[in-house]
């Protein structure tokens, strides 16, 4: 595909057609079977659904439709059908309770609202808390619609277009609305080249709704013709992985934590198996790469998959930046700690420690929030990202914490929660653990690994995780060391994308 022909993602789709036509773009469970869509079929669904949107746009040139449920051939043609044609998706969060749904229709001045099946019973309560929305259709309706509409000319799409109004999920403060133009989508599945091609099999697995999945599961595959592969459920990532055996997945570490620790018991139950054949069995015989994002990946996990014979990289980003500021090289195997190396055409500088990026793919601002826009993006056109970190002489970015959790001392030293709580990381009987200051004391407060501790008396657990501290102490300097121990009998709150809040309704018992 010539990537310099295509400005916006109607473009996006056709080229994609027109390059690899009757090939599959996409296979997903339907009962029993596996419904396949080609290229092809998937560009003259989107112009149907085009259709049907321009049809109720009455005179406004655009309108907002938002989309919600997991990933599926009908949220994305409804995605690509509203965006081909001008108008602007919101994808929403499909583990959202109902009242924060109607919070971000009203607040996203959504018109149309396309929904899974599932979401069905809880319509007349949006229709009495949303009078704006004017349209809603259910996934299952979808068929009646592409066969009542035929596919729409389409008009043509300015990349500075809006294209997205995409709702962060952030571990405080409410959520935002980031504006993704058609040109900072385009430009960030351009970044680029040579990640993937037509002989690939990707198995998406990660929340649609992330900009994360859509930019590098989604819109990578159309633009490499590679075969998009549906997981239905993270119970079924097992048998997923055998029925589609991908050579192409992106993850975030808790899931290859996970896998890993599969194949670890597998391997304990078959020690004359060697662990990489087992791994190439889990993952269907012919996984070649891992791309891992949104949270730490800590090196001794990478290094676990890279001696099974499967490269691993780790990338970073963000919503704001559509997302990808820089990404590491699979074959790259020297595990410097690093979130890999800065995307073509994105320029990364650090001011008072803190990472900041400017590129093509960064946002249009925040939908309505002019105020939270400009905190986040300077005058002359820096992103602020909020993480802290630093960049090395082979352009490489390594992330150290974030800048509104830091921990100021009374000395004046400041202390990256973050640091402290990856040192944690990987360790068998602890879950979760996050550190704060309480009292101007650092703290760390630990969820056990319920399995592992089952079997112990509650003296030898506070044992475990005081020996624990006490080696993560003599790893830092005496300003970053731990003080306070707290242990939780309940996990953690957290956020619908698995990150632990930072303001605890319920705090541990000290030990």
């Amino acid at each position: 595909m010539n990537k310099e022909s295509i400005k916006n993602l109607q473009q996006l789709i056709s080229a994609a057609a027109a390059e690899y036509g009757d090939k599959v773009f996409l296979k997903e469970r339907q009962g029993k079977d596996i419904s396949e869509k080609s290229f092809n079929k998937f560009y003259e669904d989107v112009r149907r659904i085009s259709g049907f949107v321009m049809s109720k746009r009455n005179c406004e040139e655009a309108l907002h439709a938002a989309v919600i449920g997991p990933t599926s051939y009908a949220w994305l043609i409804s995605y690509f059908g509203t965006v081909s044609c001008g108008s602007a998706a919101v994808p929403l969060d499909a583990q959202l309770p109902c009242e924060e749904i109607c919070d971000l229709l009203n607040r996203a001045d959504v018109s149309i609202f396309f929904y899974d099946a599932r979401y069905e019973k809880m319509i007349p309560a949006v229709k009495a808390a949303c009078p704006n929305v004017k349209e809603y259709v259910s996934f299952s309706e979808l068929p009646a619609i592409l066969e009542a509409n035929s596919p729409a000319e389409l008009p043509e799409i300015a990349p500075k277009t809006l294209a997205a109004i995409v709702y962060t999920s952030g571990t405080t403060g409410k959520s935002k609305g980031v504006m993704l133009l058609h040109s900072n989508l385009i430009d960030n599945a351009m970044c680029q080249d040579n990640e993937s091609s037509p002989e690939d099999v990707v198995m998406s697995v990660l929340p649609i709704h992330h900009i994360y999945c859509f930019t590098c599961d989604i819109l990578c595959s159309l633009r490499y013709g590679a075969t998009l592969c549906v997981n239905d459920s993270m119970l079924h990532i097992p048998q997923n992985l055998k029925l589609y055996a991908p050579t192409i997945m992106l993850i975030v570490p808790m899931i290859a934590e996970t896998i890993y620790k599969q194949i670890k018991a597998a391997s304990a139950a078959n020690p004359q198996i060697p662990l990489a054949a087992l791994a190439n069995n889990v993952f269907g015989g012919r996984l070649k790469t891992i791309y891992s994002g949104g949270a730490y990946l800590r090196p001794e996990l990478q290094k676990a998959y890279i001696d099974m014979g499967i490269n691993m990289a780790q990338g970073y980003g963000m919503t704001e930046c559509s997302p990808r500021i820089s990404t590491a090289d699979p074959t790259d195997h020297s595990l410097a700690g690093d979130v890999g190396v800065i995307v073509n055409g994105c320029q990364v500088k650090i001011e008072d420690g803190e990472i900041l990026a400017k590129s093509p793919s960064v946002m249009a601002g925040y939908y309505k929030d002019e105020a939270a826009t400009a905190e986040t993006i300077t005058p002359d056109g820096w992103l602020r990202t909020g993480d802290l970190g630093y960049v090395d002489d082979k352009n490489r970015i390594f992330i150290t914490g974030r800048k509104k959790n830091l921990i100021i001392l009374s000395n004046g030293e400041n202390v990256s929660p973050e640091e402290l709580e990856n040192k944690f990381a990987g360790i068998d009987f602890i879950s979760e653990v996050l550190v704060y200051s309480e009292d101007g004391v650092i703290t760390a407060e630990i969820y056990p690994n319920q399995d592992y501790c089952k079997e112990k008396s509650a003296e030898e657990i506070k044992q475990l995780f005081r020996d624990t501290v006490k080696e993560i102490n003599k790893t830092v300097t005496s300003a970053k060391q731990l003080h306070r121990l707290r242990i939780r009998d309940v996990e953690f709150d957290k956020t619908t994308s698995k990150k632990i809040r930072r303001k605890q309704p319920v705090q541990g018992r000290q030990i």
